[in-house]
């Protein structure tokens, strides 16, 4: 047995096929965008097709697509040829991937996508190829050579196919405004999916809050917000409505403008109009507010405007929100 370098070997794979994902990142062109839009525009499904290496990687990406927003099923290229064809229909958009631009059996499938007239886009290493000349739009995944020191095993070629395939996957999550309450409906029984489709009320505390009424003074309140750990005060109405809140932060900005706050009552700095949120609220979009207007609480209001908890930042994050 030959004695090698196994560190050195796997390095030089990984920076081989790494230039050819830079390299194919350096050749997109406007045929990525019409790539985009025809997917966008398409009104039935998208259909990857593709047979060996290439099929794996038509499978991959027909399951990254569908999970980003865009329906989407792999159909394989022998067994299509044998009736499996029949999942093709005239509204559906098809994406062929071959590395030769040759397989055979693709090449038998064109007289049929050309009746049905279905857009056809290829991922293909050779953009003069018999496959890439029938197709509509070309997506060029050719690779100067293959990590494989003998330049045969499908290695780089693969890599490349892939990346084009994620990023039109991501690209057509960003230009769909695919979000993470999108993503956990198709995911609810994955850990992920799980956590995203926790609502503010599966979350937000209910019991021993930092309430207030309208006639506190301040002190009185910074002594409620150090005894309930929450960095904030709620102050309600009669009724038990939402009249303001008072932070952490606030009080810092109380301190500066006031010499002496030993007779300032909390109404008269409490912010009267503070953002709330419904208890229905997914846990994730809570946590985008939050971020979005730097602050680490929001208190949860009933649809009668009566306060019904809090939710904080740390107990977002303790649910895996993130």
């Amino acid at each position: 047995m030959k004695i090698a370098n196994k560190i050195s070997i796997a390095k030089k794979v990984i920076l081989s096929e790494s230039t050819a994902l830079k390299n194919i990142a350096n050749k997109l062109n406007s045929n990525f965008d019409l790539a985009c839009n025809a997917i966008l525009a398409c009104k039935g499904k998208v259909i990857t097709i593709g047979l060996g290496k290439s099929g794996h990687v038509a499978v991959k990406s027909a399951a990254t697509l569908s999970s980003t927003g865009t329906p989407s099923v792999f159909l394989h290229a022998a067994e299509a040829l044998h009736g499996d064809v029949g999942l093709i229909k005239k509204l559906d958009l098809v994406i062929c991937y071959s590395n030769s631009g040759e397989t055979k059996e693709l090449l038998l499938l064109l007289p049929l996508l050309k009746i049905l007239k279905v857009t056809l886009i290829t991922i293909t290493g050779n953009k003069n190829s018999t496959l890439a000349k029938s197709s509509d739009i070309i997506l060029d995944s050719s690779v100067k050579s293959e990590a494989c020191p003998m330049n045969l095993t499908p290695t780089s070629s693969v890599i490349c196919a892939i990346g084009l395939s994620d990023a039109l996957a991501i690209t057509l999550l960003k230009s769909r405004g695919f979000t993470s309450k999108d993503f956990a409906k198709s995911h609810p029984q994955g850990e992920l999916g799980k956590r995203l489709l926790k609502k503010t009320e599966d979350i937000m505390a209910t019991k021993h809050l930092p309430y207030s009424h309208t006639d506190m003074k301040l002190t009185k309140a910074i002594d409620v917000i150090t005894k309930f750990n929450y960095g904030v005060i709620i102050s309600l109405t009669k009724d038990k409505k939402l009249l303001g809140i008072f932070t952490d932060g606030d009080l810092r900005r109380t301190l500066k403008n006031n010499n002496d706050i030993s007779s300032l009552q909390l109404y008269k700095v409490i912010r009267k109009k503070p953002i709330t949120i419904p208890r229905n609220l997914m846990a994730s979009e809570a946590l985008n507010i939050m971020e979005h207007n730097q602050i680490t609480c929001l208190p949860v209001v009933n649809t009668d405007k009566t306060v019904a908890g809090l939710l904080t930042l740390n107990q977002l994050l303790k649910s895996g929100i993130e």
